[in-house]
């Protein structure tokens, strides 16, 4: 297996964390990524990033002038979600605002969510604004939000709300219907591409998934997969699998520390639809009087895969025991 250079490491963390590497540079581009960008320029460089990914997980990125999109995870897939993402492409790119313009591309996020609705009828407008923004601000940074326009302090009136659209938005539209055409006609992955799969969209394994027999047949060469990025450990006990994260910051957030004491206090497990009152039961035992966002808390246990949800159920993953809190009057969670 041959080493990947850092430019190459470079890229695949973060078609990782983003699923989109664009090639536009710009004053913030850091030194770093401006030879990344040169270096994808070249064949070679292509050709290992595809050979490294499609080992790992069964596909390589779709490249559309240098624009890489890569998306492996079954979430992209759901028919829901490739409802609005496409949607909200053509919307925004029919937009005659962005025609005539590259210097200003500031949309208005009204005007996007109505035309997504009148594509994606059987959801309300406001679940179909949470959805743009989970994909297209948050996961894949295509959208920048705005300043709002406020008027004079003495005239009450309604915020109006903003994007500021990537100028690479047309080439990565491109990369992502081609990249998920092309997840519809995958081929057959073998036993190590179903455990990565498992490990980059979960971070973690548990001894009852029915891939832990395959993880641990091929634990090492696993590992040295992983260990080509320069960045993840794949860490194995006697029930579960982690894939740590070298670039992550132990949180001290407060939805973080709550969120640990959500999942140690779960047991065997607890119905889905009782989640939100555990959050508020164990807000007040860690942090009387702090006023819990339950959205951030419920991240918090999916992001750090401290808690999975299975036949209705939220059960604790085994990566609860790395923690021991105590509340406020030293009782241990």
């Amino acid at each position: 297996m041959s080493e990947l250079y850092g430019t190459e490491q470079l890229i695949i963390n973060e078609l990782f964390d983003h699923s989109i590497f664009t090639s536009t540079v710009t004053e913030q581009t850091t030194r770093a990524k401006r030879e990344a960008i040169n270096a994808l320029k070249r064949p070679a460089t292509q050709q290992r990033l595809n050979a490294f990914l499609k080992d790992l997980v069964g596909m390589g990125p779709s490249n559309f002038q240098e624009n890489l999109v890569f998306l492996p995870g079954k979430k992209w897939l759901s028919p829901e979600t490739v409802h609005v993402l496409l949607a909200t492409l053509k919307a925004v790119i029919n937009l005659p605002e962005l025609q005539n313009t590259q210097l200003d591309r500031v949309v208005a996020v009204k005007t996007v969510v109505r035309q997504v609705h009148s594509e994606v009828v059987d959801l309300d407008e406001k679940e179909i604004r949470r959805q743009i923004i989970d994909l297209f601000v948050q996961r894949l940074g295509l959208f920048v939000e705005d300043e709002p326009v406020m008027g004079p302090d003495n005239q009450a009136q309604e915020v109006e709300e903003y994007w500021d659209v990537s100028p690479d938005f047309n080439l990565i539209a491109q990369c992502l219907v081609t990249q998920l055409q092309g997840a519809q006609h995958l081929p057959d992955l073998t036993a190590i591409q179903r455990v990565n799969r498992a490990l980059l969209n979960q971070r973690y394994l548990s001894a009852s998934s029915r891939l832990w027999p395959d993880l641990l047949a091929n634990k090492q060469k696993i590992a040295d997969q992983w260990r080509q990025t320069n960045r993840f450990v794949l860490e194995c006990g006697d029930d579960y699998a982690l894939l740590l994260d070298s670039q992550r910051v132990p949180s001290t957030a407060k939805p973080f520390v709550i969120a640990v004491g959500v999942a140690r206090s779960l047991g065997v497990g607890i119905p889905s639809d009782q989640l939100t009152k555990r959050i508020h039961q164990i807000s007040e035992q860690v942090l009387p009087g702090y006023v819990i966002n339950v959205s951030l808390v419920k991240e918090a246990l999916h992001d750090n895969a401290l808690a999975r949800l299975q036949d209705g159920y939220v059960i604790a993953t085994p990566l609860v025991h790395r923690f021991v809190m105590r509340t406020t009057d030293e009782g241990e969670i």
